[in-house]
């Protein structure tokens, strides 16, 4: 990022975040702490519920005296369309929109470092900004990683962290690539959802794709799309923890395996233009190293996942 239009903005940006949540009232009583541990707040939390119960209402009624919160209910169980319902009422007055998922924890200075971002982008370029999440650590590929990551990319690359290539393969930071603004950002092509924060402007132009359920790669296709006008970067040093909460949806191994494969050909196709017998090839070769990755780790639920990569 060149010093020529991150000068001191004449005003502070004012933010907003937003919270898609579903049947995790513990895990979003922790986020809310951490957002009232903030430094630097947040105007308004919206809060987007598609719970059976009526728990998280009841404790988002409980925060409202802290804070100025709004709680939507949603009968969508979809992250992305929960999101982009939230953003449709977000205040005018809110230059920067954040999305945090329902099991992140937020340090005191995770708001205030991004912000200043913002703030100093008096040319309006940056278009997103993504916090790094301290506990998942992505490690320099080698080996037949990165042979088959140089295939699919087609070009070399030290790490290919932030890079969108091959049949919507993305892969995050390293935080050992190239940065800019002393050292603090990384320029990518895309942003993951976490914890992540957009310019008010080109993110209500683009949003959220309508993908349903846990609604993987819902942040790929919204930020790349963006990221054709604008500045997309994960911040270094702006960071956030993340509790790696649980419900009914993330147990469903063999339908999130489909979707992924679905979204992720989707991506390839509408947001990449990848089509023919080039996605053909490289889908395909992308099924196989996924599947030896399923079979090499054997997680929880490693056959239903397996079974949703082929069919």
């Amino acid at each position: 990022m060149s010093d020529t239009h991150l000068q001191p903005a004449p005003t502070v940006e004012a933010f907003s975040l937003v919270i898609a949540t579903f049947e995790r009232p513990d895990d979003l009583r922790i986020t809310l702490d951490g957002v009232l541990a903030q430094r630097r707040q947040p105007s308004e939390i919206i809060i987007v519920d598609s719970s059976r119960d009526d728990r998280t209402k009841a404790l988002s009624a409980a925060y409202s005296g802290s804070i100025p919160l709004r709680y939507i209910f949603s009968d969508a169980r979809s992250a992305a369309k929960q999101r982009n319902q939230g953003s449709e009422v977000v205040s005018p007055d809110s230059g920067v929109i954040g999305f945090m998922d329902d099991d992140i924890t937020l340090y005191s200075d995770t708001c205030e470092k991004v912000l200043g971002v913002f703030d100093r982008d008096a040319e309006r370029k940056v278009g997103g900004i993504s916090v790094r999440i301290d506990d998942i650590h992505r490690p320099t590929p080698s080996g037949l990683t990165r042979l088959y990551l140089r295939i699919q990319a087609g070009f070399a690359h030290p790490t290919y962290g932030g890079r969108l290539f091959g049949p919507g393969i993305n892969c995050l930071p390293t935080y050992d690539e190239e940065t800019e603004e002393n050292g603090t950002l990384i320029r990518a092509d895309w942003l993951n959802s976490g914890c992540v924060f957009y310019r008010r402007e080109p993110f209500l132009r683009e949003k959220f794709p309508a993908f349903d359920g846990y609604s993987f790669m819902e942040d790929v296709h919204c930020s790349a799309r963006i990221g054709k006008t604008h500045r997309l970067y994960f911040h270094k040093t702006a960071t956030c923890g993340h509790r790696e909460g649980t419900n009914s949806l993330k147990r469903d191994y063999l339908g999130i395996a489909r979707q992924r494969i679905r979204n992720q050909r989707i991506v390839a196709r509408d947001v990449q233009g990848l089509g023919g017998f080039s996605l053909a090839w490289k889908f395909l070769l992308h099924r196989v190293f996924s599947t030896i990755a399923i079979l090499r780790g054997r997680e929880t639920g490693w056959q239903q996942s397996l079974k949703g990569t082929w069919f």
